[in-house]
């Protein structure tokens, strides 16, 4: 790391330290030392929901995360504006995770539950939508992002797509152990 790198690294910790203390609590030592990184559920669903919420307005308005059996369990309040309020369950497996080198990708394999919360219009409206394919297959086309990709039961995750994570040190290495208990624990080397 340069100088100048170093120099950024630090103030962006003194700006965000409360954060980022209150991110750290949520590890385990030992586990650290193991090299293992336990992200626990409710650090996604308390400490870095203004972070996400921030990302996703107005679309997203709340959403919960429980991580147990080996998958993601989303549960989610959405304003698709014409299509008013919507509810969507989404169960995410992850079938492959890479992070090493120039490789950052994720592919879950997944399955929804997408119910409508507005009126009779946005209701019929949805299920019309919903002729097309997955919802989150046409949630994915509209929202025109080029990191995610869906196709009928299956999403990938191309975060070399992402802003920022070029950032991260190359040496930098992650592996999916699993998520159970409420924790998804991933196995770290730099």
């Amino acid at each position: 790391m340069t100088d100048e790198g170093l120099k950024k690294t630090l103030g962006f910790v003194l700006r965000n330290k409360t954060m980022i203390m209150s991110l750290l609590e949520r590890f385990d030592a030992y586990e650290v030392e193991m090299g293992i990184l336990s992200i626990p559920q409710e650090m996604v669903n308390r400490d870095l929901k203004m972070l996400i919420m921030d990302k996703t307005t107005p679309y997203l308005e709340d959403y919960s995360i429980l991580m147990n059996t080996g998958s993601l369990y989303l549960d989610l309040e959405l304003n698709a504006k014409q299509l008013g309020k919507i509810s969507a369950k989404c169960m995410l497996t992850i079938e492959d995770f890479r992070f090493q080198g120039e490789e950052h990708k994720i592919r879950f394999s997944y399955k929804e539950d997408v119910k409508s919360q507005g009126n009779f219009i946005q209701s019929m409206a949805l299920k019309a939508a919903g002729l097309k394919g997955n919802y989150l297959e046409t949630a994915a086309e509209m929202a025109k992002l080029d990191f995610i990709q869906v196709d009928k039961n299956e999403v990938l995750i191309d975060l070399d797509k992402i802003e920022g994570i070029k950032k991260l040190p190359p040496s930098l290495s992650l592996s999916y152990l699993g998520c159970e208990n409420g924790n998804l624990k991933l196995k770290f080397s730099i």
